[in-house]
Order: structure tokens, then sequence, then C-alpha cells
């Protein structure tokens, strides 16, 4: 009998460990260094979780799995206003925004797999 290949979640769950952490150091008034490097980290590790997801076979997305997208695709986006085109309100609302998408994201999929 043939398992069934599941997403690898270390990666979804080490990089909202790492993201937490970057908050943290953030938060605590350490150099952006630090911020930066663990955000990138996170994205990394959230990035090779989708691609896991995606590579099931007979994926089918639930809704869990839109708002984590939607969520990397705003960091992204955020980045661009913090770099490219400087509109710190822009960066704030979008950037904060993806955070609570994702966090959104985790406790929907806790509760699908708690019924």
């Amino acid at each position: 009998m043939k398992q069934k290949q599941k997403p690898n979640k270390v990666f979804l769950y080490s990089g909202l460990g790492i993201l937490f952490i970057a908050f943290t150091f953030h938060w605590a008034g350490m150099p952006a260094y630090y911020f930066g490097v663990l955000l990138s980290i996170a994205i990394v590790f959230k990035t090779l979780f989708l691609i896991s997801v995606f590579r099931l076979k007979g994926f089918k997305p639930s809704p869990w799995l839109y708002f984590i997208l939607a969520g990397v695709a705003m960091i992204l986006i955020s980045l661009l206003f913090k770099t490219i085109f400087p509109i710190p309100v822009l960066h704030k609302i979008l950037f904060y925004g993806a955070i609570s998408l994702k966090i959104t994201g985790l406790i929907l999929m806790f509760l699908s797999r708690m019924k």
C-alpha cells in the first residue's frame, strides 16, 4: 500500500519561529541587520514549505494555504515599498497585514487538522 506524501511542516514551523525571533529582535531594538537576515531566512523556509506542498501528488489547495500564500506575496511587495519605493506607511500596512494573514492561515490549518 502506497503512503500518501505529506508536506514538510518543519519548514513552516521553522519559518514562523524564526519570524517570531526576528520580530522580537526588532522590537527589542537590536540592529536592523539581524532583523533583515532572520526575515530572509524565514521567507526561505516558508518558500520551501510551499514548494513541498505544491509537489504533492493530487494537490488540492485549502483556505489556509491561500492565506499563507497571500501573506508571502504581501511580504515581498512590502519589501519593494521599503527599499525601492520608500513609502514607510504602505510598507508597514502591507508587512503587518501579511503577518496577520500568515497567522490566520496557521490557525485555520490547525483547526482543519482537529476536525
